[in-house]
Parts: structure tokens; C-alpha cells; sequence
């Protein structure tokens, strides 16, 4: 299955002549902002919930997933009522679960636009370069240093983050797989269930143990739907999001989880941008968790890396300079990864 835009469709179609000429059967879907938009404030949120039955049918014959970032203007979608959001996200929970149960492959595509990168406040021609150099990194170099790192934190227990801007965070990883993005789902990927990768490539992440998660952090910027969320200072117990404060729409950030289902608010991942091309945090979540030095941290579904969460939401929370250690050993600083 290869999902695109109309605004990308020529990249769409190269990938999906590709697939054909490899021997597989691709089946092409394309969606817009403007659908999506009409969709939500159209359509009551009693069959916003319901579970489309055909396309679990559907799922049993599908093997792999190809999607390609297929909304050219996020702001679109800014105003959109946030109940009426989580209620569509409900009606995709079978969904998600049944891509988790039978592992299908996945590889999520970045894609810039002029409107994106206005929203972003980042010049079209800088955002486009950034993107394209990220993807086409060196791929060899990109494996070894995760690799490397990797390397660092397998055995490892207690992790513990802290910044200048005031975060202090730990929690366990013992147990968990550590998982490399180095742009290729292997075979031995696939029988760790690692079965899903980004374009751009390069973090270094675990799903960490859900009950650990105890102190505080701060992330600088997300954009959640065309919103920018600044400053999000954040509060951890026992694994779970227990107060979450922000600078810059911190109504927004709390309304999403309060209309998100499941395990929305434990803790979800914690990653390690690797990517050397991407030096530039500006809300786009799939460059900004790959900066080299950066954390991410999320909240939410993380089963398809080894977690135990069930939820409606996956949310990737940045945080730039950080340092970390485990079990006592530095491993960055100030966003100098020291390996």
C-alpha cells in the first residue's frame, strides 16, 4: 500500500511502478488536507468511531506500507474541535491494532511544502535542501554510529536526562530492545518486531519500562495541526504525564490527550537523533527527532518497538542539548554525543 498527496503524486507513482517492477501488487491511496478538514467537521463523531470493517478484511493481504507526508498546509486543520479528532482516531484504533498483530512493514515519508515551511518560519529553499540532504545521508556511516551507540545502552538500566532548561528525568530501559533507524527494515529487524522506519532516517530509541518514568521535562517546540506548542515543561510519576505546563498553547497540548484513548499519557519512547544532515529544530517532528544530539521522548503506542502501550496517540516530544547518562556513565552532553 503506497499513501501520497495529490501535491507528491509524481513520487507516489515512481515508488508504485517500482513495487510493480519488483513483483508485488501496490495499491495506491491518495488524501488532502482539505479532505481530511471536510471529513472531521462533516461527518457526525458517531461514525467518526466506527471501525471501517472492510479494511481490516484488507489488512490481512497487505505486507508492507508506504506513506509519503501527504498534507501540503497543517494550518488547515488548526481549528478543527479536538473531541471530534479523538473520536476519528478511535475509529482507526482496530486499525492500528491489527498492523501491530501482524507486523506489517511500514516506512513513514517526510515531504516539504512553501506552506509548511511559512508555518515553520523556515525558508522554502533551506527547508526543501534539509530534508533531501537528510534522506540521501550516508547511509553506511549512519548504521555505524547507531551502531555504535546502541551498543552503549544494551544491558543498561536506569537512564537519566537532564538540561539547562531545567529537565531532570530518569527511567528504566532494562529489558527492552534497542532499536537502530537506520533507513533499513532487516530481517534482523523484523524478529526483533522492529517493522517500521522514517525517510529521513537516524535515531537510536528503546521503548523504556512504563512504570519508571519519574521527574521533570522540558521540550522546546512542537506543532501539533498547524498549532505551535513552545516550551512544554512536563512532569512524569510512576511512567505517567501527570501535569504538563507550556509556554505557548499549552491548552492545545492537554486538550489532545484529554480526547486521545488508552495509554495516551505514559511514557512511550526515548530516542537519540543521529541524523548529521538535519541541524535545525523547526516543529517538523520527522527532522526534528533525527537532529544529532537530540532527545525525544513520547507518549502513548509504542507496542510496535516492544512496548506495552495501547493507545490512539503517538506523540514525539523534542528536547535540544540534553545530556544523559546510564547507570553512571555519560553518554552526551549538552547535545555532544561523547562515544
Amino acid at each position: 500500500m503506497v499513501n501520497g498527496g495529490l501535491h507528491n503524486f509524481e513520487l507516489v507513482e515512481n515508488i508504485t511502478v517500482n513495487i510493480r517492477k519488483e513483483g508485488a501488487f501496490p495499491v495506491t491511496m491518495v488524501n488532502t488536507d482539505r479532505l481530511q478538514k471536510r471529513t472531521v467537521e462533516e461527518v457526525d463523531t458517531e461514525h467518526l468511531k466506527k471501525t471501517p470493517e472492510y479494511y481490516l478484511r484488507w489488512l490481512e493481504d497487505i505486507d508492507g506500507m508506504i506513506s509519503i507526508d501527504s498534507q501540503v498546509d497543517p494550518r488547515l486543520l488548526a481549528q478543527l474541535p479536538e473531541d471530534k479528532v479523538g473520536a476519528a482516531r478511535m475509529g482507526g484504533r482496530e486499525i492500528n491494532t491489527k498492523f501491530q498483530e501482524r507486523k506489517i512493514r511500514w516506512t513513514g515519508i517526510g515531504y516539504p511544502t512553501e506552506e509548511k515551511a511559512e508555518m515553520f518560519g523556515i525558508d522554502f529553499r533551506e527547508f526543501w535542501d534539509m530534508l533531501w540532504r537528510a534522506l540521501n545521508t550516508d547511509y553506511n556511516e549512519l548504521k555505524s554510529r547507531g551502531d555504535r551507540l546502541a551498543e552503549q545502552l544494551r544491558g543498561g538500566d536506569m537512564v537519566h536526562i537532564t538540561s539547562d532548561k531545567g529537565t531532570d528525568l530518569k527511567f528504566s530501559i532494562e529489558g527492552r530492545h534497542i532499536l537502530v533507524d537506520d533507513g533499513v527494515i532487516s530481517p534482523g529487524d523484523i524478529e526483533r518486531g522492529d517493522v517500521g522506519n522514517n525517510l529521513p532516517a537516524g535515531e537510536v530509541f528503546c521503548a523504556p519500562v512504563e512504570n519508571s518514568a519519574n521527574g521533570r521535562a522540558y521540550f522546546d517546540l512542537a506543532f501539533y495541526r498547524g498549532n505551535r506548542i513552545e516550551g512544554i515543561d512536563a512532569v512524569f510519576k510512576d511512567g505517567r504525564l501527570v501535569k504538563a505546563e507550556a509556554e505557548k498553547n499549552g491548552q492545545l497540548f492537554r486538550q489532545v490527550l484529554e480526547h486521545s484513548q488508552g495509554d495516551k499519557d505514559v511514557i512511550g519512547e526515548f530516542g537519540i537523533g543521529i541524523n548529521p544532515e538535519v541541524r535545525k529544530a523547526i516543529g517538523y517532528t520527522i527532522t526534528d527527532e533525527k537532529i544529532i544530539g537530540s532527545i525525544h521522548i513520547a507518549v502513548g503506542e509504542n507496542r510496535m518497538f516492544g512496548g506495552k502501550n495501547e493507545s490512539t496517540l503517538h506523540w514525539d516530544l523534542v528536547m535540544m542539548q540534553p545530556s544523559f547518562e546510564i547507570d553512571g556513565n555519560g553518554i552526551m552532553e549538552g547535545g555532544d554525543i561523547s562515544i
